[in-house]
């Protein structure tokens, strides 16, 4: 099922415990301090269904995809758990520029922790090689043109850990303003008109809080992705978990 809200925002599951949501690029999640007056998941969550709405998990406000939220705090806790204990299988979709030199493998790499925070954490991330290919803009040279679609298992969950163990591999994830390629981005920003982060979380499996049922909900690439996956001579994902 699926159901339209505001500021694209989609229901692509929801039951009387639990809703997940497929959220557009650069909506937050919840408010912060510093942006207290744009909309955000969970506020437009409760005006539409007229009650509270739980967080249980992140995800940044510029990537898209998949995130679920408790009707209820007991739901909400026990959900919490299932990601704190890495019972959660999450995958995302990746644009990255380069290739793999292997098609499948792990980053196993320590992350610096959050800021404030000194040291480091362990951080994992499998990644698979879904498609590879070259867009052929006359401003990229033939090496520099390769763009891969990967597909990222965060079996961790740190800070920018898929944009951050992407680079470390060598290829950074398009439109990563942060941890990308510069140059690259402004020429894939002037080839498509617009400037997005190219990172989607696009599978979500997990045993039901409540039933102990499987959920799985996997959604595809939206159309920004489609027409960069097209113009590399790309193959698209099916969406299906």
């Amino acid at each position: 099922m699926t159901a339209e809200l505001e500021h694209g925002l989609r229901v692509v599951f929801e039951d009387e415990y639990l809703v997940v949501l497929d959220k557009p690029a650069e909506l937050m999640v919840h408010q912060n301090e510093f942006e207290r007056h744009e909309p955000t998941c969970v506020g437009i969550l409760q005006k539409t269904y007229h009650q509270r709405f739980f967080t249980v998990h992140r995800l940044d406000r510029k990537t898209s995809g998949l995130i679920a939220f408790a009707r209820d705090a007991v739901v909400a806790g026990q959900l919490s758990r299932l990601f704190r204990s890495r019972e959660v299988d999450k995958r995302y979709m990746a644009l990255v520029h380069g290739r793999p030199d292997e098609d499948a493998g792990e980053i196993d790499h320590p992350l610096q922790k959050r800021q404030g925070r000194r040291g480091t954490t362990d951080a994992l991330t499998r990644y698979r090689v879904l498609d590879s290919g070259r867009l052929h803009l006359e401003s990229l040279s033939e090496q520099d043109a390769i763009v891969s679609l990967l597909e990222l298992e965060l079996v961790t969950g740190r800070q920018h850990q898929a944009r951050r163990h992407t680079r470390k591999l060598g290829t950074p994830i398009i439109g990563d303003r942060r941890y990308g390629h510069r140059r690259f981005n402004h020429v894939i920003e002037d080839h498509l008109g617009t400037r997005e982060l190219f990172l989607r979380s696009a599978v979500l499996r997990f045993a039901h809080p409540v039933s102990d049922e499987e959920v799985k909900v996997a959604i595809g690439p939206p159309a920004g992705w489609l027409r960069l996956i097209e113009s590399a001579g790309m193959l698209p994902p099916t969406g299906q978990p």
